[in-house]
């Protein structure tokens, strides 16, 4: 994980939080919940909502709305508050420009249940009993259960809805389980109701500005969603050496070995003294080649195999061929100094290559008038995924190649800023800092 410790003490030292948060008494526990896990001084503007000033109409249509959320994400933008502390299924969606959700909590139970007064079941009560809830999903699974039942949409604070069933307005309430846990009411007299409950019930949202790192650091240790991956974009990661999301964005379509220039260059096996690999993808093509000409390993032996960098090298050595030099420096230049002082004038070079390969060292063979194949096996494409994931999720993006910078670009537009981003090879490095 990658994180600015430096920035992190600074924050919880010398800034006061400033939390905006809706005034009932379950919303001043959440901010609670959320702000003891931090030890830092904070203050909070408790603001009145449109969804607590307008308790007339219904809710169903205002779901993933601003509706319970808008005052306080505007003085977070205007820079009144910090940030914002919500129920995270009050969360609208998308989120106001400029925002972002830069933590999500572990949160309580996300069931829902139903309160009946102290002494009554559910089963018993009478035919035609009211029960108070806030949602059709809510009033289904009360309907399932017991169809005589009358549902009626009841709004307001959790406890000033339950002083309504305690006076007999209603005959039971529907509410969710969370709420009776944070506002210490867990003695009530219910039953949980089966079935999904609405999305991220029981968890609590910290929304900021997308510009301020700071809080974004701070809230880092109470966020429970999939943090600190790495985005891999490459073809295969199990030779990375750290766990990561695997999203490949390339596509390596191989080149017909019908190809007039490809079965001409594998022709020439037993001829060649030298054989260059530039990639790992390449040596998995080419071996795949190889054996379509009717050619083997053995075939190999005595000639001088190379190979740029030690991932390269792993892959011939797994194929069972002995690999007799390796360039430190993983590019076409490590090998061009690699050879600078063999005498090769005897040589018949094979170098495989992608399409994309650049031709730096195929260059410096033609000027140092050594005989040389040049075969391109294989096409790199962009590889569109089916769902785009949100990058928000990922602390870290690898970047394989520079196709995958090219794919990458093309896919998600810019190389976003904020995360940290790790390149393989100093190729694909010096790709990226010509993006930035």
């Amino acid at each position: 994980m990658y994180i600015n410790l430096n920035c992190f003490w600074r924050v919880k030292k010398l800034v006061k939080v400033k939390v905006g948060a809706r005034g009932s008494k379950l919303s001043r526990k959440q901010v609670e919940e959320v702000m003891k896990e931090l030890a830092v001084d904070y203050t909070v503007d408790y603001v009145e909502t449109i969804g607590d000033r307008d308790l007339k109409s219904s809710l169903g249509p205002m779901d993933k709305t601003d509706f319970f959320t808008r005052e306080i994400d505007q003085k977070v933008l205007d820079g009144s508050c910090d940030v914002g502390i919500h129920s995270a299924k009050d969360l609208p969606d998308p989120l106001p420009e400029g925002l972002q959700l830069i933590a999500l909590t572990k949160g309580v139970d996300g069931s829902d249940s139903l309160v009946i007064r102290e002494g009554e079941q559910f089963e018993h009560l009478k035919r035609g009993a009211i029960i108070g809830s806030s949602s059709i999903r809510r009033d289904e699974v009360v309907k399932r259960l017991r169809p005589d039942l009358k549902c009626i949409e009841v709004r307001g604070p959790v406890d000033v809805r339950l002083a309504m069933l305690d006076r007999g307005e209603i005959d039971g309430l529907v509410v969710a389980e969370a709420a009776l846990i944070r506002l210490g009411l867990t003695t009530r007299n219910r039953i949980t109701l089966p079935g999904e409950t609405a999305p991220l019930q029981g968890k609590l949202a910290v929304v900021g500005r997308k510009d301020d790192k700071e809080m974004k650091t701070l809230f880092h240790s109470v966020d429970v969603r999939q943090k600190t991956k790495a985005l891999y974009l490459g073809l295969n990661p199990k030779h990375y050496g750290k766990k990561v999301v695997h999203l490949p964005i390339i596509e390596i379509i191989p080149r017909s070995f019908d190809d007039p220039a490809m079965m001409s260059a594998f022709a020439d096996i037993p001829e060649y003294t030298h054989l260059i690999f530039t990639s790992k993808t390449t040596v998995e093509i080419f071996f795949r080649y190889l054996e379509k000409k009717g050619f083997c390993c053995d075939d190999l032996k005595g000639k001088e195999v190379i190979a740029v960098g030690k991932i390269t090298a792993k892959h011939l050595q797994e194929k069972g061929i002995e690999v007799n030099k390796v360039a430190e420096s993983e590019t076409q230049e490590g090998i061009i100094h690699l050879l600078a002082l063999e005498d090769m004038d005897q040589s018949y070079v094979f170098l495989p290559q992608s399409s994309k390969a650049r031709c730096a060292l195929s260059q410096i063979l033609v000027l140092r008038g050594i005989r040389h194949q040049r075969c391109i096996l294989y096409d790199t494409k962009p590889k569109i995924p089916s769902v785009k994931p949100n990058l928000e999720r990922f602390d870290e993006i690898i970047f394989t190649s520079p196709s995958t910078i090219d794919a990458f670009r093309k896919i998600f537009g810019k190389i976003p800023m904020g995360k940290k981003i790790t390149t393989i090879g100093p190729v694909t490095r010096s790709k990226l800092k010509n993006c930035l």
